[in-house]
């Protein structure tokens, strides 16, 4: 039978998964200049100046609070590996969850103004649905961590 909480578990694999995608996003980031410049060469002849330099920020800023957002998810991880899901701390994780999510959402709201394609359109709809989803995943959360202090007091 698969263990699916605890540092052997599954959740314990996404963890780590989770650490890895930070490192591989850091050094996606790091190399940013270089890869945008190599795609606008390859793939889109007629962009300009002014579009590297519009793609270079929006990917930065994407890549950044996507990082925040793994960084939020890691942390939830490690007290979930740790079987103490309902705490403070992750009601906090999946407020911020939220925020970034929202952000994303509304970043990639502004290059559909300027550059719209379907990719745009549907990473921002799905960074939209995840916000929400904290949100209320956060809110359910924080009622638990009530319920969880109240029967702790009662023991």
């Amino acid at each position: 039978m698969m263990v699916i909480i605890g540092e052997r578990g599954l959740s314990g694999l996404v963890k780590y998964t989770l650490d890895l995608m930070l490192l591989v996003v850091t050094m996606v980031l790091i190399t940013l200049p270089i890869t945008v410049k190599m795609y606008l060469e390859a793939y889109v002849s007629t962009a300009g100046d002014n579009y590297y330099w519009f793609l270079l920020v929006f990917l930065w800023v994407s890549g950044l609070l996507y990082m925040g957002i793994i960084y939020e998810l890691r942390k939830m991880f490690k007290s979930l590996n740790q079987r103490e899901p309902f705490r403070r701390e992750n009601v906090v994780s999946l407020k911020k969850i939220a925020v970034l999510a929202l952000w994303v959402s509304a970043i990639y709201a502004i290059k559909i103004v300027f550059y719209i394609s379907l990719l745009t359109i549907v990473i921002g709809m799905a960074a939209l649905s995840v916000g929400l989803f904290a949100l209320i995943i956060g809110e359910v959360f924080r009622q638990a961590v009530e319920v969880k202090e109240e029967n702790d007091l009662t023991i």
